[in-house]
């Protein structure tokens, strides 16, 4: 194993949103126009195992939101950041994606002007509730979405968003979202975090998924209930912007304090470009860098801290998986850039 690089890659898996065929019938089979039926209040049964946005609605109310209570209270953080950081990095530990589920045909739900409604669902393809989601402990990408989503809410934080993606020739995607001073972070199954335009970028060039169109589902809990707003936009009007930082002072501050806190290390400004020294400076006997790239589009300094703790827990697992003991040193310094594709950490560690 190379000791000065190591690569890691963190792909998100592509989720199958559950999204029903919707068929209005007459008796002489002409279609009729389904926002004016539903205008004019003939249909409206709530079935959330088939309709997205009913489970919105269902799914995200009060009584629904106390079912995943005692996760919600064990995941919740001082900051909206930190709670986000603990649901998705919980998530990944604790929720598998099914994708027995997401290769099951979707089902057709029938609105008969009688007023019946049909669903043909010979799979048991079904919207999960958040509850469920927790009891099953696996999902696809809509299941995910709205547990995200309610653990967010039953947290106090309102409104969170869903969206949903629509991609040419691929299955649709949904995944939940906050809206942070203005820009939106999307919350997809597993670190890290992205905001908006770079996970566009991502999807398209990691998972060769082209996004065309999003719906944006902005959901507020109000008096004890639920409701949602929507809205679409093209991706046209979106562009990524990975901004590059040739010193990311405030990543290497956080993940140097959390060396200093779980080993008996300090953070030593001499050995600051031991790196590029080649010499130990004197009174040192010691030494070694270690180069770490982190794979993946547009790094946020507002999520700074939760990256170096994500970071750090990395480095730590490998480092025991490692020839190389952390613990035979006594001084520390990092250095961290981001060139707009990969977050690279030097690390110098040395002993007196």
């Amino acid at each position: 194993m190379n000791l000065k690089l190591k690569n890691i890659i963190y792909i998100t898996i592509i989720g199958i949103l559950v999204f029903s065929t919707l068929f209005i019938v007459q008796n002489n089979f002409e279609s009729l126009n389904l926002s004016k039926i539903l205008e004019n209040g003939e249909f409206d049964e709530k079935i959330p195992k088939y309709i997205f946005e009913d489970s919105i609605e269902v799914y995200l109310s009060p009584n629904e939101l106390e079912k995943v209570s005692n996760v919600s209270k064990s995941l919740s953080g001082n900051t909206i950041e930190d709670s986000i950081w603990n649901i998705v990095l919980w998530e990944e530990d604790n929720i598998e994606y099914n994708h027995e589920k997401a290769e099951l045909p979707s089902p057709e739900v029938t609105y008969w002007v009688g007023g019946r409604t049909e669903v043909s669902d010979p799979y048991n393809n079904t919207i999960q509730s958040p509850a469920e989601t927790l009891e099953l402990k696996s999902g696809i990408c809509g299941d995910y979405a709205l547990l995200t989503s309610a653990l967010l809410l039953e947290m106090d934080y309102s409104p969170i968003y869903i969206l949903t993606f629509e991609s040419t020739g691929n299955p649709g995607h949904a995944a939940a979202a906050v809206n942070i001073n203005g820009d939106y972070y999307i919350i997809d199954q597993q670190p890290p975090i992205m905001d908006l335009y770079n996970y566009l970028e991502y999807k398209k060039d990691v998972e060769n998924y082209n996004i065309d169109n999003i719906t944006f589902y902005k959901i507020k809990l109000v008096n004890d209930s639920v409701s949602y707003d929507k809205d679409f936009e093209s991706v046209e009007s979106y562009s990524a912007v990975s901004n590059k930082y040739s010193d990311i002072a405030g990543f290497s501050r956080y993940l140097m304090t959390d060396f200093e806190q779980n080993y008996e290390i300090k953070s030593d400004y001499n050995i600051q470009y031991l790196d590029s020294m080649e010499y130990l400076p004197r009174a040192y006997e010691k030494g070694i860098t270690i180069q770490y790239f982190f794979e993946f589009g547009g790094y946020t300094p507002i999520f700074e801290k939760q990256y170096a703790k994500w970071a750090f827990d990395y480095i730590k697992n490998d480092a025991n998986e490692s020839k190389y003991n952390i613990s035979e040193y006594s001084s520390i310094w990092i250095r961290s850039s981001y060139d707009g594709e990969k977050l690279k950490l030097i690390i110098n560690l040395a002993k007196k």
